[in-house]
């Protein structure tokens, strides 16, 4: 490369300069992404997993792919799941415990429950080999939950009116924009009541809960881990330092075994999402780009729901 003057010569070197930084930035970003991939955390040694599940449960597909992983990788000896969760929507609680029900037929596996772990969270929750929770973790909430707001006061104000064209009565029932009837109202309820007696029957066929303890937990009531013992809900007081013991005494769990973090792939933090920034303006196509989009996108929850809601 031939230079005119002194100035080119400049401009080459600071060009040279800031593309080098933007190169390693870069490097650094995709190794970091590379080396914090839940993935590629895992052990070559034998080993105890624990992965949690928190926050409201909308897409089940992200914690069922870590959970198949986690099944069939033959270093993960045990599986220990920590949840912290209000619970979600009623389908992805139902497809946590099927595949926690598919895992426990393979290797052990244990939930220890947290700060929470109602509702939906509870469900799942059952499908473990054993439950541990803190005296004062707070669970329970047996339920289904099926809510929606009348907008149509709001709209009238605005001054718009709705109009509709159905091909049946019951479409779009219940109506976000007018007062269902009673017949609408009825078929809802009908279908609240079969799922809640599903989630019922699963905790009395799961939990062996004695008949007398059934009228405390099938009107939806919270209860402390202290409560929930007595009440057969859970197994045992305790965290991991007791699950780990529990998998030795009862699994013939090696003593030697670590356990091992595996976090769920959905940080957010300024590298990554400048990455996704990366790819999006070069036009790559990545499913890590898609993901990383995906959580800053706005939560948008349809269907049944089984989560507790603070009364405030």
């Amino acid at each position: 490369m031939v230079f005119n003057n002194s100035a080119e010569i400049k401009w080459y070197r600071r060009r040279l300069f800031l593309w080098r930084i933007f190169s390693f930035l870069l490097a650094m970003s995709l190794l970091y992404i590379f080396f914090n991939n839940p993935k590629t955390n895992i052990s070559s040694q034998p080993h105890i997993a624990n992965y949690t599940i928190s926050g409201l449960l909308v897409d089940a597909d992200q914690i069922l792919e870590d959970l198949e992983y986690l099944e069939f990788e033959d270093n993960v000896r045990a599986i220990i799941i920590t949840v912290d969760s209000p619970g979600g929507t009623t389908v992805s609680a139902e497809e946590i415990f099927l595949k926690i029900r598919s895992i426990s037929s393979n290797k052990p596996i244990v939930v220890v429950m947290k700060n929470i772990a109602t509702s939906g969270a509870y469900l799942f929750s059952i499908g473990a080999d054993r439950i541990f929770a803190r005296e004062n973790t707070i669970t329970g909430s047996v339920g289904v939950l099926l809510q929606w707001a009348r907008i149509d006061q709001g709209l009238e104000k605005l001054g718009i009116e709705m109009k509709e064209v159905k091909s049946g009565k019951l479409k779009a029932e219940p109506d976000l924009f007018g007062e269902s009837d009673e017949e609408a109202m009825a078929l809802t309820q009908k279908i609240v009541d079969e799922t809640y007696t599903w989630f019922l029957n699963l905790v009395k066929e799961r939990r062996k809960v004695e008949d007398n303890a059934i009228s405390q937990i099938s009107d939806g009531r919270i209860f402390t881990g202290r409560q929930a013992l007595e009440l057969n809900l859970i197994d045992e007081i305790g965290g991991n330092r007791e699950a780990k013991f529990w998998l030795i005494e009862n699994r013939e769990i090696n003593t030697d075994l670590e356990i091992l973090i595996y976090d769920q792939n959905k940080s957010n933090n300024f590298i990554e999402l400048s990455v996704a920034k990366v790819m999006d303006y070069f036009n790559i196509n990545s499913s890590y780009g898609d993901r990383l989009k995906k959580n800053l996108s706005l939560i948008n929850i349809d269907g049944l729901l089984s989560i507790w809601q603070h009364p405030s």
